[in-house]
């Protein structure tokens, strides 16, 4: 097998990357000065940055949209709705803003706290009484701001296999899976990003409210702030409607590829990133909250307390090290539902957003009363570059190219990886030791606590399949690769996720088997390594 086929993802410093929640500390060179723009240039030419982005990650479309002093100056649209079609990006378009939908479900419970419904540091059985960690005392302390700050104590992306890529996991089974669930840090004692407790949040406002999470966004957030085309959940979008398609690739592809559609994100995942919305919803977002939590028609949604609430950092996450080699940014910290940091002298709010084949950036910088968007349908870090880019030459410093220093840094990085993973697994070890056992032996059940069964079958008489149990695109063929160990190659090669499964033996039997990614720039999501499966007795 030629595992230069895998097409595992490259997943580059966060502000490079989709995972644009993520933080980075590691140092990093000063970005590139580009002598020819002094501060006192001309105002910046955003139809010329959106293109210098695209060219930068190779994007497939674009949108973005910039709003100063409660007005939208500029929006903007480049590239294909779909690879393949001659559809083009519009600014009108949904696009999936993913995880930037957790600063919705911090603002429902906020309109919750404010009506006295729900305190911010109440334990969560308050309201979710079957609710439990692994360890009991943090089931009994663990509280709904716990929830929303991603200080658990869990590993980065815990669980997040019951609903990605296409897991049928229910909010119930979500709570049922988190006691099972170890931790590998001390509670509330540093930052590890997580989806699982904003659907535990999502159930609070459904609990409390007597609304769907959805209906609840839809009727007392989206519509008041005037977001009408934004809608809570994909199912919700009307005929007619103009949406994105998103597109993923393997490593060295060319062009992206269509997702296939059962990677949307389920209704379980909506607290923690359902919501598509327009540039112009985004930007009416923005505007709200710079307006101190009031909507254009002058309702005041949330207090002033609550719009503090909300802002105020609660988990430090480390400064990017490119932002801090530049000395733009300093400290950095995950509030509820935001990312919080000093930024060129200011305070920048903001959160990124990455689904299948989508990503997208939101900024708010509430001293200039100015509000970025941005979106891009391939899995790739271009809306955090743009963002970036724009918001330092808003700010007087146009010297600093990120275009030209984050998307050199993409390109390099997205080679070396293409060629680590070419040269690492393009065939099994020299000298490969054969299966312990008859492949006949492997064959059988094997049950994790959290996750549920996965299924090893044969398919041929030198050929096992590996049945990912919540999932029908996790399956595939194993190949062997070494001794007990074997490698999942999963049909959809743009997943990026191909992983290693290695067999347990004890007295000559399978007693069970681990699995982890076979590139450790896999996405987090796909967190196989947290699979503790034991063969399941005939």
């Amino acid at each position: 097998m030629n595992f230069a086929k895998t097409g595992a993802l490259l997943l580059l410093p966060c502000v490079l990357s989709a995972c644009a929640h993520l933080a980075t500390d590691e140092a990093s060179p000063q970005p590139t000065v580009a002598a020819e723009a002094p501060v006192e240039a001309a105002p910046i030419d955003f139809d010329a940055a959106l293109t210098r982005t695209m060219q930068a990650y190779d994007s497939t479309g674009m949108v973005a949209a910039v709003s100063k002093d409660g007005t939208t100056i500029w929006q903007g649209a480049d590239g294909l709705a779909e690879e393949g079609t001659n559809r083009p990006v519009t600014q009108d378009m949904l696009f999936p803003i993913a995880s930037i939908s957790k600063a919705f479900t911090t603002t429902a419970l906020a309109m919750l706290v404010q009506r006295g419904e729900v305190k911010w540091d109440e334990p969560i059985r308050t309201y979710i009484p079957e609710f439990a960690m692994y360890d009991p005392w943090v089931s009994e302390h663990f509280t709904v701001r716990d929830a929303l700050t991603h200080r658990s104590g869990l590993p980065l992306g815990a669980g997040d296999l019951l609903i990605r890529p296409d897991g049928n996991a229910e909010p119930e089974d979500v709570i049922k899976a988190l006691p099972l669930l170890r931790p590998t840090a001390g509670f509330r004692s540093e930052y590890a990003y997580d989806n699982l407790l904003y659907v535990v949040a999502g159930e609070i406002v459904e609990r409390v409210s007597g609304k769907s999470w959805a209906d609840f966004v839809t009727d007392e957030i989206l519509k008041p702030v005037g977001m009408e085309r934004c809608v809570a959940d994909k199912s919700r979008i009307p005929a007619g409607a103009r949406f994105v398609t998103g597109h993923e690739r393997a490593a060295g592809a060319d062009a992206g590829v269509p997702i296939d559609e059962r990677l949307a994100f389920s209704e379980t995942w909506n607290a923690a990133g359902g919501i598509w919305c327009d540039t112009a919803g985004m930007m009416k977002w923005g505007n709200f909250w710079i307006d101190g939590g009031v909507t254009e028609d002058g309702t005041r949604l949330l207090d002033e307390k609550q719009v503090r609430e909300v802002w105020q950092g609660v988990t430090p996450t480390g400064v990017n090290g490119r932002l801090r080699a530049a000395g733009l940014s300093h400290l950095s910290e995950y509030a509820l539902g935001w990312n919080t940091q000093d930024f060129a002298g200011r305070l920048l709010v903001s959160h990124g957003g990455g689904a299948p084949g989508v990503v997208s950036n939101f900024m708010i910088i509430p001293e200039e009363k100015l509000v970025l968007f941005s979106a891009t349908n391939d899995y790739r870090g271009a809306p955090s570059t743009f963002n970036y880019a724009v918001a330092v030459a808003l700010l007087g410093h146009p010297e600093y190219d990120f275009i030209t220093d984050w998307g050199g840094a993409f390109a390099k990085a997205e080679a070396e990886g293409t060629q680590l993973i070419a040269d690492t697994s393009a065939s099994a070890p020299e000298n490969a030791a054969p299966p312990s056992l008859p492949l006949s032996a492997y064959v059988g059940t094997y049950h994790d606590p959290w996750y549920g069964d996965v299924t090893i079958r044969m398919t041929a008489p030198d050929r096992l399949f590996i049945d990912m149990g919540r999932s029908e695109i996790l399956d595939g063929d194993l190949t062997h690769y070494d001794g007990d160990r074997f490698a999942a190659f999963w049909p959809d090669s743009s997943l990026k996720a191909d992983a290693f499964v290695d067999f347990s033996i004890e007295n000559g039997k399978v007693t069970g088997m681990k699995m982890k990614a076979i590139s450790d720039l896999t996405d987090f999501s796909y967190d196989f390594h947290d699979l503790d499966l034991k063969r399941v007795a005939n």
